[in-house]
């Protein structure tokens, strides 16, 4: 039985879930609804919190903190009236009271989905997610008459219609009313169509539109006109003369694109929300396309659960396929007879996959490949020119970057523009809008789908060639614009690119045999692997384009590759060697000086790690004159840090500190936070070799709290000054503050490869919390490091191994100690990092 209660000026309908003032629906979500409904049925009386929350989430596990946020919304609806946000008391960690002015239940009616004022149908399937997207329609509609969901195909335009109009039906006097356009085909059957749902009937030699508009002139209801965009114009056109002829009725339209009708308000109807990259079932199963998908399992496979276990390959099925309701529906469809992972391992090949769509869908929305062939056959020839080129691009593209790759003869780079502006109407591509500019993407399903119209076009080397030469001629000035630019400059233009970087790379150094351009990319483009970082896989790209290159390759692409890989190799600082001197001596030659006096620095940087400070000294004297000649204040902050830590460590602290004073002030000029980062921790060096271990500790400090702000130095710079405040808090004895530091810095060392130089002070930690054996064991894996890779343990770090190799002497028996030290020189750095990091 539905009851309505009317409190004060609000109407509230407790089947259909919906608060209404005037007729009109007020913006309070599903959740907010159901917890005013039980306190209003059982008002006068403190409900306790927990039987609110089950009324409001039945059967599932929710914070009272959530409830919380559902009492304060709708408090201030009820503020709306003077006094109304005391409608609502509160008793202390117990529950709530409602106390505000309710009329009895106006007595028994039909349920909104079954009303006589509606043709809706009640639904087989329950609805998940959108309470976002239904708050935020329920808001616009008052001051809307025209309202258009539009997205892609099987993006669960109708489902979200259906169930918004479901839910405010009670606020229409005449009700509501679903027009199914999708089955029509002739343009003259849309007024006969919506005719015959109200019930009009035609009067001769009165054109039927004229009729409806008559009919409607005094009447209040809400008109769903679903699946519109085959027939946008006969649509447009009947909306248009309602709008006009009946000033209190609504129109909710749903197409693949807008009516372009005046007042038309659009809602872009996006992907459900993915879950973010996690093991954590709970935390997965937030997601509401996880939620879908699991749902509609249970339809297949009653005692299907989302596990531990499951959870990782639920959520990778999800985002694969782009949080579409129709494809999740599709795939979870196929667990009765294969495994998450089953499904995972053929996406690929999707479209032949998932195709058991209801029998009494229509047969667009049967399978997957139907529902995209049937936006693909709306579209103009040139229209479908552009999409199937735009698949090229991965993980998004810039305006400027589809006009030169999709244009031909035919289609200038003018048209591309308009065209492009046409496939973001239509929902086959996503524009994605921020204050750096607007960059476009196509879902994951609608690229697969357009690459295969590429191939069937027969234009797919011909357009990745023009990829992957694009970006190729991008990336020519990305290692001058690093040098000299702001870093969070350089991330705009650049880091967006990376998926584009890796489509060029992998098909011009693979199955395209480009190699000229493939070489030209991954010199032009090593700045990004350093940046982001993916050192290992810059260095796996770097060292495959070198085998490739030879007397043909030119010679700055050749200086770009050895300088990349001597960046990306500091962790093996020999290595880092090798290639800056095949990096400095190319740049000479050519009289590069910017580039010669770069490469020179970094060689210094890298002997000075090593302990050859000899060696470095001339080298850090060559390179600056080049570098000063550059004008660049980032090259000469970075060069001056450099020699600042040679003079640290060869004894002259006070010279030191004037470097890293040099550095910080071109720092602060050129926005070099990364840089920045790198300073603070040196200054805070230089203060613990002299033993100020509080002014470390401070140091150490204000460069993580720099690095987590930092969205351009975050990860590597943010692992460094943890595990050196993790050292310094060892030193001081504060194990525990020591631990915890270096739980989350020794990963993100880890990450780059670079662990290893700062397990010194962690075996210290170890043998002070009385874990010798485990200590003797990551001492032997440094000493084994430190060996292998050339260098020399920094004072610190010599100062905390000389420490550790007392109590080591004093724990164990020479041959005990040297069979622990044998066992760690064979650990891996996983493993070593593991062992550093126990309690």
């Amino acid at each position: 039985m539905t009851k309505i209660y009317e409190i004060g000026p609000f109407r509230l309908d407790s089947e259909a879930g919906v608060l209404s003032q005037a007729g009109i629906p007020v913006a309070l979500g599903s959740r907010a609804v159901a917890v005013l409904t039980t306190l209003v049925e059982r008002r006068n009386e403190f409900v306790q919190k927990g039987a609110i929350m089950d009324a409001a989430w039945p059967g599932v596990v929710v914070e009272e903190s959530n409830l919380a946020v559902q009492i304060s919304s709708i408090r201030r609806v009820l503020a709306q009236v003077p006094g109304g946000e005391r409608w609502i008391e509160t008793l202390a960690r117990r529950g709530y009271r409602f106390v505000g002015p309710v009329i009895e239940p106006l007595g028994d009616r039909k349920g909104s989905w079954g009303d006589k004022h509606t043709n809706l149908s009640e639904p087989l399937t329950s609805f998940i997610g959108r309470e976002r997207e239904l708050v935020e329609i329920k808001r616009l509609l008052p001051s809307t008459r025209l309202l258009t969901l539009v997205g892609i195909g099987g993006i669960g335009k109708t489902r979200l219609a259906l169930q918004l109009a479901a839910e405010v039906t009670d606020a229409y006097r005449d009700g509501v009313w679903l027009v199914e356009v999708g089955p029509i085909r002739d343009p003259l059957l849309v007024p006969t169509s919506v005719a015959q749902v109200l019930g009009v009937h035609e009067k001769s030699g009165t054109p039927l539109t004229d009729t409806l508009c008559v009919h409607l002139k005094a009447r209040q209801l809400l008109l769903v006109l679903d699946n519109c965009e085959h027939l946008l114009d006969a649509c447009a056109t009947l909306a248009d003369a309602i709008l006009g002829a009946a000033p209190e009725s609504t129109i909710i339209a749903t197409s693949r694109e807008p009516l372009h009708v005046a007042g038309e308000q659009i809602y872009p109807l996006q992907s459900l929300s993915l879950p973010e990259p996690s093991t954590d079932a709970e935390a997965v199963g937030r997601s509401e396309a996880v939620q879908l998908f699991v749902e509609r399992a249970r339809r297949q496979l009653p005692d299907f659960e989302l596990t531990t276990a499951r959870a990782s390959a639920v959520a990778n099925l999800c985002v694969h396929l782009d949080g579409i309701p129709l494809a999740l529906e599709l795939a979870a469809a196929r667990v009765r007879s294969l495994s998450i992972e089953q499904i995972n391992a053929r996406l690929n090949d999707r479209f032949k996959l998932l195709t058991s769509g209801m029998r009494a869908a229509l047969p667009r929305q049967q399978t997957l490949r139907a529902t995209l062939d049937w936006s693909f056959d709306l579209l103009g020839e040139q229209e479908r020119v552009v999409l199937r080129r735009l698949a090229v691009f991965s993980g998004g593209f810039t305006l400027e970057a589809a006009s030169a790759i999709a244009s031909n003869a035919v289609i200038d780079q003018f048209a591309v523009i308009d065209l492009l502006s046409q496939l973001v109407a239509r929902s086959l591509v996503i524009a994605d809008t921020a204050d750096a500019g607007t960059r476009y993407r196509l879902l994951e399903t609608t690229r697969a789908y357009a690459l295969e119209k590429l191939v069937e076009a027969e234009e797919t080397d011909g357009i990745r060639l023009r990829h992957a030469q694009y970006f190729r001629e991008m990336f020519e000035d990305a290692t001058d614009d690093w040098m000299r630019i702001p870093e969070a400059e350089w991330r705009a233009a650049y880091a967006p690119e990376l998926d584009n970087v890796r489509a060029a790379l992998d098909w011009a150094l693979g199955a395209g045999a480009a190699s000229a351009i493939g070489i030209g990319l991954v010199g032009g483009s090593g700045s990004i692997w350093l940046e982001l970082p993916l050192r290992i896989e810059g260095r796996r790209r770097l060292e495959a384009a070198i085998a490739r290159a030879d007397a043909q390759t030119p010679e700055p692409d050749r200086a770009r590759l050895w300088l990349w890989l001597g960046l990306l190799s500091r962790p093996t600082p020999a290595e880092a060697v090798a290639a800056l001197e095949q990096a400095s001596k190319l740049y000479r030659r050519m009289g590069d000086f910017s580039g010669a006096g770069f490469s020179l620095m970094q060689l210094a940087a890298e002997l000075t790690y090593m302990g050859r400070f000899e060696q470095a000294m001339p080298i850090f004297a060559e390179a600056f004159p080049l570098l000063e000649r550059t004008g660049s204040p980032k090259l000469m902050a970075e060069y001056f840090l450099a020699l600042g830590t040679l003079k640290a460590l060869t004894g002259d602290l006070a010279s030191a500190r004037l470097d890293y004073e040099k550095a910080a002030s071109l720092c602060e000029k050129t926005g070099a936070e990364r840089l920045t980062i790198g300073v603070l921790c040196s200054l805070a060096e230089t203060n613990w070799i002299t033993g100020d271990l509080d002014a470390a500790l401070a140091g150490y400090r204000e460069a993580v709290m720099l690095a987590r702000k930092s969205p351009v130095a975050r990860r590597i710079a943010l692992g460094a000054g943890l595990t050196n405040l993790a050292g310094v808090h060892t030193e001081r004895g504060e194990l525990c503050e020591a631990l915890l530091a270096a739980r989350e810095g020794l990963p993100l060392r880890n990450e780059g490869g670079f662990a290893w130089v700062t397990l010194d002070h962690l075996a210290l930690r170890a043998a002070l919390a009385g874990k010798t054996a485990n200590a003797a064991r990551l001492a032997g894996h440094t000493d084994y490091l430190f060996a292998a890779n050339e260098s020399s343990r920094q004072p610190n770090e010599a100062r905390s191994r000389e420490r550790l190799q007392g109590l080591l002497i004093e724990n164990f028996s020479p041959g005990e100690l040297e069979r622990l030290l044998e066992e760690g020189a064979q650990m891996s750095e996983d493993e070593a990092c593991r062992t550093a990091l126990e309690e």
